[in-house]
């Protein structure tokens, strides 16, 4: 999707054509085909949104590749890249060391749940 990705140094600016912006790419295009796929279930869990609260870039892309996805679902996707990437940049920056001795189960864990917010799993429990 479009976008850079940033860093949390100050004045630092991603070099254009930069080696993050492929990969960057293709992680949220994967979810945002996952969101996708689950979105007939997920939809009804979901908080409304509006195209305006995406870049022009973001929303070009995606009706481009996704013509029949709405607004919150792009929300959506947008999420579950920060969940799954937010608990591994706090266990790779090792801020989680001094709260679980089992990180990988607390990520386990939240994989469970963002599953569940897909609307997979239900019907199991």
């Amino acid at each position: 999707m479009a976008g850079k990705a940033s860093d949390p140094v100050p004045g630092y600016r991603e070099p254009e054509g930069g080696p993050a912006a492929e990969p960057e790419h293709r992680a949220c295009a994967g979810l945002t085909q996952l969101v996708a796929a689950a979105w007939s279930r997920a939809a009804p869990h979901q908080p409304d949104a509006d195209w305006s609260d995406f870049t022009p870039e973001l929303v070009e892309e995606v009706r481009r590749d996704f013509p029949d996805l709405p607004p919150a679902a792009v929300g959506l996707a947008l999420r579950v890249w920060g969940r799954m990437h937010g608990l591994v940049a706090l266990e790779v920056y090792g801020h989680l060391r001094g709260q679980t001795t089992d990180p990988a189960r607390l990520y386990e864990a939240e994989l469970r749940d963002l599953v569940r917010s897909l609307g997979w799993g239900r019907d199991q429990e």
